[in-house]
C-alpha cells in the first residue's frame, strides 16, 4: 500500500485548501457557462503546480510524478474540466516529451507550458482512424526551408485555446511501415483553422474541437526527436494521459462521496437521517473501498513512471479501473441524491456527466483491454506481471 511521505500530505492539503477556496465556488457557474477557465489556469501556474513533476532545470518544482498526480487529483476534486485541460497540457505535452525536445524546444515552448503561460495540447485522432493512434492520414512533407502540413485532427482536448499543438503526422510516405513524426505547431501559424467546437455531454469548460492544417509552413526546428522516429515519445504521451486520466478520475470520484456523505448526513426521512439505512450507507462504503483501491494504484503506476519501468500494461489497467469505478461513484452518488442528484448543473449531475467522457479519453475502455490482454499473452508463463 502506497503511503504519501508527510511533504506530500503538507502539499495534498495547500492544494486542497486552493482548490476549496478559489475554484470550487465558481464550478457550477463555470459549467453552466462552459467557458474556457483561463483565470484559474493562470492562478495554477503562478502558484507554481504546473512545475511539480519537473526538474528545477526545465523551471518546474523539482518534485515528481506522484506530487504531479496528487495535484491532478486534487484540481479535478473542484472541477474535472480543469484537470481535464491541464493533464493533456502537462503529462501528455510536457513530461512525456520533456527528454525528447531540443533546448530551442525548451525555451520556445516546453518551460512556458510548465509554467501554464502556455497551454499545450496533443493532436492526434482523426476521423478515419478511429482508436488506431498510427491511422494517420495527416502528412508533414519536407520543403526548402522545413515542413509543409496537411491534415485534419479530430476529437482534440483545448481546441482553439490551446497556444500550440504536438501533432502526429506521416513524414515517409514511400515506406510500408508507418513512420510517423511528432511537430509542434504553434496555433497561430498560417494555416491553422479551429473548425469549430463539439457539443459534448459533459466537461463542458475543457473544449474539444476540430484542427485543420492546410498547407501549413513549419521550421525545420518544428521537429520533435528523430524524424519517423515519433513511436516512441508518442507511446510515452498516450501512457502519461492515461495516468493523469487516472488521477482526474480519482478526484472526480472523491468529489462525488464526499458529496454523498455530506447530503446523507444532513438529509433526513420519516424524522431519521437517511445515513442510518444500509441501503444509502453500502454503497458509499463501496465508494470509499473503491477510490482508495484506485488512488494506491495511481501513486504504485506513477512511480514505475517516474523510474523509468515499462509499465504499458499497468498504465491501462489503471486508466480502465479509475475511469469505469469513477463512472459508478458518480451514478452512485447521483441516486443517493435522489431527484436533486439529476438537477440541472448539480454538483453530482455535473460528476456525473463529466464521468462519462472519461471512459473515452485517452484510449477507450475496450483499447485498454486490448492493451492488457496483449500484455498478458505476451508475458513469459512463470514470469510475474509487475
Amino acid at each position: 500500500m502506497s503511503m504519501l511521505t508527510e511533504k506530500q500530505i503538507e502539499l495534498r492539503n495547500e492544494i486542497r485548501a486552493f482548490v476549496d477556496s478559489e475554484i470550487s465556488p465558481y464550478t457550477v457557474e463555470l459549467d453552466r457557462s462552459k467557458e474556457y477557465p483561463r483565470e484559474i489556469v493562470n492562478k495554477v501556474g503562478a502558484l507554481g503546480y504546473g512545475g511539480l513533476p519537473f526538474s528545477k532545470e526545465l523551471g518546474g518544482s523539482g518534485y515528481g510524478i506522484v506530487e504531479g498526480v496528487i495535484f491532478l487529483e486534487e484540481l479535478s476534486r473542484g472541477m474535472g474540466s480543469l484537470g481535464f485541460i491541464l493533464c493533456a497540457s502537462l503529462f501528455q505535452c510536457c513530461y512525456a516529451l520533456r527528454d525528447s525536445v531540443s533546448e530551442e524546444q525548451k525555451e520556445q515552448w516546453l518551460m512556458p507550458a510548465i509554467a501554464c503561460d502556455k497551454v499545450l495540447t496533443l493532436a492526434l485522432s482523426e476521423e478515419i482512424g478511429g482508436s488506431d493512434a498510427l491511422g494517420l492520414d495527416t502528412v508533414a512533407t519536407r520543403c526548402s526551408d522545413g515542413w509543409i502540413l496537411n491534415g485534419s485532427k479530430c476529437c482534440i482536448t483545448n481546441a482553439g485555446v490551446a497556444d500550440g499543438y504536438i501533432v502526429g503526422a506521416k513524414t515517409n510516405l514511400n515506406s510500408r511501415s508507418r513512420n510517423v513524426s511528432l511537430f509542434y505547431v504553434d496555433a497561430s501559424a498560417e494555416g491553422v483553422d479551429d473548425d469549430g467546437r463539439f457539443d459534448m455531454i459533459g466537461l463542458n469548460n475543457s473544449p474539444t474541437g476540430t484542427i485543420k492544417f492546410t498547407n501549413c509552413h513549419l521550421p525545420a526546428d518544428a521537429l520533435i526527436g528523430v524524424e519517423n522516429e515519433g513511436y516512441k515519445p508518442l507511446k510515452s504521451a498516450l501512457n502519461c494521459g492515461r495516468l493523469a486520466l487516472a488521477a482526474v478520475s480519482i478526484g472526480m470520484a472523491q468529489s462525488a462521496l464526499e458529496k454523498s456523505v455530506d447530503f446523507s448526513r444532513a438529509c433526513s426521512n420519516f424524522d431519521r437521517s437517511i445515513s442510518s439505512y444500509q441501503g444509502v450507507t453500502f454503497p458509499i462504503a463501496e465508494m470509499y473501498m473503491n477510490i482508495g483501491v484506485a488512488r494506491n494504484m495511481l501513486y504504485h503506476v506513477a512511480e514505475m513512471t517516474e523510474a523509468g519501468v515499462r509499465c504499458t500494461m499497468e498504465t491501462a489497467s489503471l486508466k480502465l479501473f479509475s475511469t469505469e469505478m469513477c463512472q459508478k461513484v458518480c451514478r452512485d452518488a447521483a441516486l443517493i441524491h435522489g431527484g436533486r442528484g439529476f438537477g440541472s448543473h448539480c454538483d453530482v449531475e455535473r460528476l456525473l456527466r463529466d464521468s462519462q467522457l472519461l471512459m473515452v479519453a485517452e484510449g477507450t475502455s475496450q483499447i485498454c483491454k486490448v492493451i492488457i490482454s496483449d500484455g498478458i499473452y505476451n508475458t513469459p508463463f512463470g514470469k510475474p506481471i509487475q
